[in-house]
């Protein structure tokens, strides 16, 4: 799933969680319909049932949430591995680089890191600038909104323009002259 569905819940409101959810399961139902992906209710309804009892329940909302913190006040991991990937990442232009580019690039990174270890002893060491978290912007949340992730029906998407269409074979389908193209 892309982001901007399942990651509005740490962005959303403390009291709007159990809307949000709803929101989610809706959101998720409605882009796997237009996907052509098939939705496992089963699947899903485990995945909620465990994100209840484990990230709700368990452990609190204001836990894993950071609606209203500020960017600077978000903790981010300090895995040198995690930084390290995250510089490797930035330095490719494609993902699978050819050899010469990787060598390249390591040759790159090491002399980097050999001259900022040379400048810790002679006091010129320069703090990194920290990468800002890029946060899902929140979504306004509807009141009435319905929890359908368990139903039966399939989610059919209405766009403007099918809307003839669908008149037209409801009254073919209604005199029992329906005909597939």
């Amino acid at each position: 799933m892309i982001s901007g569905v399942l990651d509005m819940l740490t962005v959303v409101e403390h009291s709007l969680i159990e809307r949000g959810t709803k929101w989610v399961k809706r959101e998720i139902r409605e882009r796997c319909s237009a996907a052509g992906i098939a939705y496992s209710k089963a699947k899903w309804r485990g995945f909620w049932g465990y994100f209840r009892r484990t990230w709700v329940e368990q452990y609190g909302v204001k836990v894993w949430n950071v609606a209203g913190l500020d960017n600077e006040l978000i903790a981010r991991p300090n895995n040198p591995l995690g930084r390290f990937n995250r510089e490797l990442n930035s330095r490719f232009l494609s993902p699978r680089p050819s050899m010469a580019t990787f060598v390249g690039v390591i040759k790159t990174l090491s002399s980097e890191y050999v001259q900022r270890l040379a400048d810790v002893p002679r006091g010129r060491v320069r703090h990194a600038p920290r990468e800002r978290i890029q946060l899902p912007v929140p979504i306004g949340i509807p009141e009435d909104i319905a929890d359908d992730s368990d139903s039966d029906e399939p989610l059919a998407l209405k766009h403007a323009s099918d809307s003839s269409l669908d008149e037209e074979s409801n009254d073919d389908e209604e005199e029992g002259t329906s005909f597939s193209v």
